[in-house]
C-alpha cells in the first residue's frame, strides 16, 4: 500500500513537471538565426524599424538586423554588445532647408538605405493611421504642411574667385570687390551700417579759356609815321587779338560729400574749383624800337592818331603791358539717388553756385624826355599809367544729373548741370600821369591816355546770366576705396565783361593831360572816352586728372 502511494505520487509529480516544461517550451523557443555581432545596435537617432509579427512567426534575418525583437521571441544565445557605428569617411555637407516642393527624390547613401516596410518607430513623420509616403532619407519635413522638402548643399566658397560686383551695396559703393579679397567680407560690406558714407575727391585742371579781345595798344613805325595806324610803315607790336587764350591754365577742383542715410539715397555735397592766375605780358623799349606809339581814334576829327612813348630826338622810354586772369567758383548741392543697379547709378542734384572771373589790363609808359624835347617834356621823367579791371560774380541756383557705369575695374561717368542767376559786373578804370623835373619837382595829373576823367571811376552793372557745364570721365578702380580718372570738361558763361572790351578808343584830345595840340580842336560833346559795358560770352574747357576716395 505504501509502495502504491509512493509510485502514484511520483507519477503525479512527473506529470506536473512535464506540463510546466511543455508550457515553457511553448513560451520560450529558440530563434533559428541569432543576430550578428557585427550588426550595429539601435541609437536614439537611428531607431530600427521592425514590422509587427504574429505570436508564432518564423523570424527572417532581415527582421533581426536592428537587434530589437518582440517580447514573444527569444534568441538562442545572449546578444553581443553593439559596436559603435563607424564615422563617415567623407565630411558631412552643410545643409539648409529649402521651402520649394520636392520635384525629384534625393538618393540616399548606401548605409542609410531605408526599409520598404512600414516602421512603428518612425521619428521623421507624424504618426497617423494613414501616413503619407516617407521622403528619402536626408530630407527635412515642413511640419506646417507635412510636405517633405529636399536638402540643398552649400558649396565650399573658400576657393571661389570673388565677383567684381559681388558686394555691391548701393549707389555710392563706388568700388567693387577686387580679386583676392576675402569673400567673407562681402556680407559685412553689404550691411547698411558698413557702407561708406563719406566721399572726397580732387583733380588737376589743365584748361583753356576764351581770350580777352583787346584793341591795338602798341605800334612802331618810321619817325615820319609816328606809329599811327594805317600809315605805310606802321606795324602792330601788341593788341588787335585775344589775350590769355592761347596758353593753358593750371588749377584744381575739390569736393566732399556725406550720405544722409544708410541706403545712400540722399547726400550733401560741397565743392569748388580755381584756375591759377595767368597773365599776358608785353615789354618793348626804344633800344629795340626807336619809335613806340600808342594809337587811338581822335574823336575831334574822327581820325587815327597816336601818343609817342619814344621817338628819336624827343624821348626814349619803355612800354609795359600786364594782363592777368583768374577764374574760381564754389557750389553746394543736395544729391538724390534716382536709380541704381549692380553696375550703374544715376543721381540728380540741386543747389547753389557761385563763379568769379577777375581780370585786369594795365598799360605803363616810362619816358625820359631829352633836352631837345619841346616843353613840357624837356628833361622830364614821365610815368603814364592806364588800368582797366573787371570782375564778374555769378550767383544762382543750379540743377543737374550725373551717371556712372562700371565694367570690372573700369568705369565711365557723365555729368551735366545748368545754373541760372544774376551776374554782378564791376568795372574799375584809373589813369594818371606823373612828371618829375630835374630839380625833383613832382607834378601829378589825373588821366593817362585811354583812361581819362570822363571814364575814370568804379562802375557797377547787373545782368541775367546762365552757366551750363558738362563733363565726362573714364576711371579705374585702383583700390577698394580709391578711384582714379581722367576726363574732359566744358563750362559756358553768358553776359560777362572783359578789360579789353571795356576800352573806348574814341578820345577827346582836349581831355588828355600834356598832349601837344597845334591848333587845339574844339571839345567833343559827351564822354570820350566813356565807361563801356560791352557784354560778351565766356567759356573754359580742358582735361582733368583726379582721384576720388570713399570711407
Amino acid at each position: 500500500m505504501k509502495n502504491g502511494l509512493w509510485i502514484g505520487g511520483l507519477v503525479l509529480a512527473l506529470f506536473v513537471r512535464g506540463s510546466e516544461l511543455l508550457a515553457e517550451d511553448v513560451r520560450w523557443r529558440a530563434v533559428a538565426i541569432p543576430p550578428s555581432e557585427e550588426t550595429p545596435g539601435a541609437t536614439l537617432d537611428r531607431p530600427v524599424p521592425v514590422k509587427s509579427q504574429s505570436r508564432y512567426p518564423s523570424i527572417s534575418p532581415a527582421a533581426l538586423s536592428g537587434g530589437i525583437l518582440p517580447v514573444s521571441f527569444e534568441v538562442a544565445e545572449p546578444r553581443a554588445e553593439p559596436s559603435p557605428r563607424p564615422k563617415p569617411s567623407r565630411p558631412a555637407p552643410e545643409i539648409i532647408a529649402v521651402s520649394a516642393p520636392l520635384s525629384t527624390s534625393v538618393p540616399a547613401a548606401a548605409d542609410d538605405a531605408e526599409e520598404t516596410t512600414e516602421s512603428v518607430f518612425a521619428v521623421d513623420r507624424l504618426l497617423r493611421p494613414s501616413a503619407p509616403p516617407r521622403p528619402p532619407l536626408g530630407s527635412i519635413l515642413r511640419t506646417s504642411a507635412q510636405v517633405p522638402q529636399p536638402l540643398a548643399v552649400v558649396p565650399d566658397t573658400s576657393a571661389m574667385t570673388p565677383n567684381w560686383n559681388a558686394n555691391w551695396d548701393g549707389p555710392s559703393s563706388h568700388e567693387p570687390v577686387l580679386e583676392g579679397e576675402d569673400p567673407t567680407a562681402f556680407t559685412a560690406a553689404a550691411s547698411p551700417l558698413n557702407r561708406r558714407r563719406f566721399y572726397v575727391g580732387g583733380e588737376y585742371l589743365l584748361w583753356w579759356i576764351k581770350g580777352d579781345p583787346v584793341p591795338v595798344l602798341a605800334t612802331t613805325s618810321s619817325p615820319n609815321d609816328s606809329g599811327i595806324l594805317g600809315a605805310p610803315t606802321t606795324t602792330v607790336l601788341f593788341g588787335g587779338n585775344s589775350l590769355n587764350g592761347n596758353s593753358p591754365f593750371s588749377g584744381g577742383r575739390f569736393w566732399a560729400g556725406y550720405w544722409l542715410d544708410c541706403n545712400q539715397t540722399k547726400a550733401i555735397e560741397v565743392g569748388g574749383f580755381f584756375l591759377g592766375p595767368r597773365a599776358s605780358n608785353f615789354t618793348t623799349d626804344s633800344f629795340t624800337n626807336p619809335v613806340i606809339g600808342r594809337p587811338f581814334l581822335e574823336a575831334n576829327n574822327n581820325q587815327e592818331s597816336a601818343q609817342l612813348t619814344a621817338t628819336p630826338g624827343v624821348a626814349i622810354g619803355a612800354l609795359t603791358i600786364h594782363a592777368p586772369t583768374m577764374l574760381w567758383g564754389l557750389q553746394g548741392n543736395l544729391r538724390c539717388l534716382l536709380c541704381c543697379g549692380c553696375n550703374y547709378r544715376i543721381s540728380a542734384f540741386a543747389g547753389f553756385r557761385n563763379i568769379n572771373l577777375d581780370e585786369s589790363l594795365t598799360i605803363r609808359e616810362d619816358i625820359q624826355g631829352l633836352s631837345t624835347a619841346p616843353p613840357p617834356f624837356t628833361s622830364q621823367t614821365i610815368t603814364v599809367s592806364d588800368s582797366f579791371a573787371t570782375q564778374n560774380h555769378f550767383y544762382g541756383g543750379q540743377i543737374g544729373a550725373d551717371a556712372r557705369w562700371y565694367w570690372g575695374r573700369w568705369s565711365i561717368d557723365g555729368r551735366g548741370q545748368l545754373a541760372i542767376g544774376g551776374n554782378s559786373q564791376l568795372l574799375d578804370i584809373s589813369g594818371s600821369q606823373r612828371f618829375v623835373a630835374p630839380n625833383g619837382t613832382v607834378q601829378n595829373f589825373t588821366g593817362g591816355l585811354l583812361a581819362e576823367p570822363s571814364n575814370i571811376g568804379h562802375f557797377h552793372h547787373s545782368a541775367f546770366s546762365f552757366v551750363p557745364q558738362i563733363g565726362v570721365n573714364v576711371g579705374y578702380q585702383i583700390l577698394p576705396g580709391l578711384r582714379g580718372f581722367v576726363g574732359y570738361n566744358f563750362l559756358y558763361w553768358t553776359n560777362v565783361i572783359r578789360p579789353g572790351t571795356s576800352i573806348d578808343r574814341s578820345l577827346d584830345v582836349t581831355q588828355i593831360p600834356n598832349f601837344p595840340l597845334n591848333p587845339e580842336p574844339a571839345p567833343v560833346p559827351g564822354k570820350h572816352p566813356a565807361p563801356v559795358f560791352n557784354e560778351t560770352n565766356f567759356w573754359a574747357q580742358g582735361i582733368t586728372f583726379g582721384l576720388e576716395m570713399t570711407y
